[in-house]
């Protein structure tokens, strides 16, 4: 499995209910990839596609994570809940006008595209278009600002930092366990097959076979 297959299989949007990540649990847990993705002359630009949602969505994911562990009083929690959930509402409707986006995107890029050939440069352009409307973290970030002192704000980026080398050292781990099992069942197979040419092939007769008694 390569990285980016991984990528897509664990940490894929990360979104529950539509764009809202949850709060707990698996840091890396994210839906499952569309079939569709699987197939062998879409699934590079599909993985493509995905990759870049997956970084700004992996991100969101782990800073929630760091604002959930912030020790606030009742005032400034009602408002950093109230400004994250602006924003999770944000990229919930982005999420749902782009995945209509996205198949457009793709039902074109299927009419047009050669079988084998890399995305053209009009795909690329609109897949980058549609990513750009995302909403984005910094501005989350910015109104974060406004409502934490300038202790919690160094309490949060230390702990979304942790939390982010902590998110890529599991993706590595995974990616390793990943490459075993394949480089295992590959083996495996490989043995398997020769196991049952062994028992399909005739014994070889003996100089006495046949002969009368």
């Amino acid at each position: 499995m390569t990285p980016l297959s991984l990528l897509l299989t664990v940490s894929f949007l990360l979104v529950q209910d539509g764009g809202t990540p949850p709060s707990g649990g698996d840091i890396l847990r994210g839906p499952d990839v569309p079939k569709e993705a699987l197939k062998p002359e879409r699934e590079r630009s599909k993985a493509d596609a995905a990759a870049k949602q997956s970084r700004p969505m992996l991100e969101q994911r782990v800073l929630f994570m760091a604002l959930d562990g912030l020790a606030l009083d009742e005032a400034t929690r009602t408002k950093v809940t109230a400004i994250r959930d602006e924003f999770a509402a944000s990229v919930q409707a982005y999420e749902k006008d782009a995945e209509v986006k996205r198949k457009e995107i793709f039902e074109k890029r299927k009419k047009s595209a050669e079988p084998g050939k890399p995305p053209s440069e009009e795909f690329k352009q609109a897949m980058e278009e549609l990513e750009a409307k995302r909403p984005k973290l910094a501005d989350l970030k910015g109104k974060l600002a406004a409502v934490l002192s300038k202790e919690q704000l160094e309490e949060l980026r230390k702990a979304y930092e942790e939390g982010l080398k902590r998110a890529r050292a599991e993706l590595t781990r995974r990616e390793e366990e990943a490459r075993k099992q394949k480089e295992a069942d590959r083996k495996a197979g490989k043995k398997k097959g020769e196991d049952d040419g062994a028992k399909e092939k005739p014994e070889k007769e003996s100089p006495e076979m046949g002969k009368p008694g």
